[in-house]
């Protein structure tokens, strides 16, 4: 009976240690305060404080284009040779709370947000009557 004789002692702190952290991770998502994502922008979140890193993109082949460019704005920065062309966007930090807040670099929108308030700005628009 030795054998499948169970540590009951063993068995309570691991159950304590799952219950807890089931509690620390249902309470951290349902309260907005620690948080970390990939979609639509990579981004981590602690109280107070949100980092938004965009990953950069590149493109090889012919559809990258047959001429060179390189531009720096605001937003960030991208070059272009000849069947190859990369873009990265700045990172931003803000800091305060949602209703009260700084962000030092670019705004990050979700770009399914911007494409829909564009659509709606385009419905708003009178049509001109074809002749």
């Amino acid at each position: 009976m030795n054998e499948f004789s169970v540590n009951i002692q063993s068995m309570k702190n691991k159950l304590l240690i799952i219950i807890g952290v089931l509690a620390i991770a249902g309470t951290s998502v349902n309260a907005g305060w620690f948080g970390a994502g990939v979609k639509p922008i990579p981004y981590i979140k602690v109280p107070l404080v949100k980092l938004v890193v965009p990953c950069p993109s590149a493109v090889a082949g012919p559809r990258a284009g047959t001429e060179a460019d390189a531009n720096i704005s605001t937003q960030g920065a991208s070059a272009a040779l000849p069947w190859f062309r990369g873009s990265v966007r700045w990172p931003s930090l803000t800091l305060g709370t949602s209703k009260k807040n700084v962000t030092i670099g670019p705004k990050h929108r979700d770009p399914s947000k911007a494409a829909a308030k564009k659509k709606a700005a385009a419905a708003k628009k009178p049509k001109g009557k074809r002749k």
